[in-house]
């Protein structure tokens, strides 16, 4: 059953603690702090429940350790109660907390010093972002609010996260960090919230951490067609293996060269899509969106061998697929060229009826300077609210 002693006396701390002011507030007295038990707990009135003799046991254990002020009504039931401020201390240590004010001078003192050590990394800008949050009397926001082990273990991963300079998978990177395989797993929702608003680059947030090379499971680079890849003690021409070849980051780091049979390069931002498209006079490459360190590098080795083949990229018609496109020519120096991401395409999927509507992530990314080139289909996008996915080209041809 329910710890009732503990539920409601957090619950008049946590209201305690919003109000400003500790004993007294503009000279006057602080206003009592109260609970409603009719309102937070309806089952309190029902005679056949055993969780009302569990919430007024609980009641009467506050009251008679003076932690509360508890009457009881003409009919024998608690109703109002109120915090015995002059109890306070004692209070606190029963819930094993301290008072809002001392944890946020140490949740202070330890963004300080880590701003202090590096304000440039990953760790030192957020922690910079929650001092002035702090200072200006606003909340760290992220569920850290009153939690200084949690602010801890995110400033570490963030630092940790900041130094990952090629794939690492997410629980060989929580054992590393917090000696625990799992711990990890416990803060990544956090953390990918504050990763999201701290990269400059608008990421979709299930991609964040591969962004910054933290993996679930090994990724695979597929590639098919005129692709020949030398190795150490070997070479493979992937044009003889139907359906091409997958390679694991390690088998990347392994090739020594690249050439290419074709003239034509077309890096695909779908699975699905890279099996559909042929592979005929040209060497294809599934991105699987935005290109980490290990594809980023084979890529730069294919260009260095070949700088005058023509390189393409071939996307979603939303936001998102614009955004990686430019994201892969920022990250490789290559000059890919669009392909099937064209206004007049665009207006095919919509007048068959193909698309789906647009989201506020898609509207926020429309903005970013980066994607100033694709105003033309932003504005066909924003005005007729679609977005196409590379399958809806393909299921047109069904």
């Amino acid at each position: 059953m329910m710890d009732y002693t503990h539920e409601i006396l957090t619950a008049m701390v946590d209201r305690y603690e919003r109000r400003k002011g500790t004993s007294t507030q503009n000279g006057k007295p602080q206003r009592a702090v109260t609970f409603d038990l009719a309102k937070h707990y309806p089952i309190y009135r029902d005679h056949l429940s055993e969780e009302e003799q569990a919430i007024d046991e609980a009641v009467s254990r506050l009251s008679n350790w003076q932690m509360v002020a508890a009457p009881r009504s003409a009919q024998g039931y608690y109703t109002k109660i109120t915090l015995r401020l002059d109890h306070i201390q004692e209070i606190y240590e029963f819930l094993g907390r301290k008072p809002a004010q001392e944890t946020r001078q140490e949740q202070l003192q330890l963004l300080l010093e880590t701003w202090q050590q590096n304000p440039d990394t990953l760790s030192g800008r957020f922690a910079g972002e929650m001092m002035a949050a702090l200072q200006a009397g606003r909340s760290l926001g992220y569920g850290l609010q009153g939690n200084l082990e949690k602010l801890r273990d995110i400033l570490l991963a963030l630092e940790k996260i900041g130094q990952l300079k090629k794939e690492t998978y997410v629980r060989n990177f929580s054992e590393a960090v917090f000696h625990d395989s799992k711990h990890f797993q416990s803060i990544s929702g956090i953390i990918r919230s504050i990763l999201s608003d701290l990269t400059d680059q608008p990421v979709e947030k299930k991609q964040i951490l591969e962004y910054y090379n933290l993996l679930e499971n090994p990724t695979y680079l597929y590639l098919k067609g005129g692709w020949i890849l030398e190795f150490p003690d070997s070479c493979i021409r992937v044009a003889d293996l139907p359906g091409g070849i997958g390679l694991t980051s390690d088998g990347l780091s392994a090739i020594r060269s690249v050439l290419l049979e074709t003239q034509t390069v077309i890096t695909v931002e779908n699975l699905t899509t890279y099996h559909d498209i042929s592979s005929e006079d040209r060497a294809v490459l599934y991105l699987g969106g935005f290109p980490n360190s290990a594809r980023a590098s084979f890529l730069r080795m294919v260009y260095v061998s070949k700088p005058n083949a023509v390189y393409l990229h071939y996307g979603d018609l939303d936001p998102y697929g614009f955004l990686i496109l430019e994201n892969l020519k920022q990250k490789t120096g290559i000059p890919f060229d669009a392909s099937g991401m064209d206004l007049a395409t665009l207006q095919a999927c919509f007048q068959a009826g193909h698309y789906r509507p647009l989201t506020a992530e898609d509207r926020k990314v429309m903005q970013s300077p980066m994607l100033c080139a694709y105003r033309e289909i932003f504005d066909f996008m924003q005005a007729h609210n679609c977005k196409a996915e590379q399958e809806s080209l393909s299921a047109m041809k069904l």
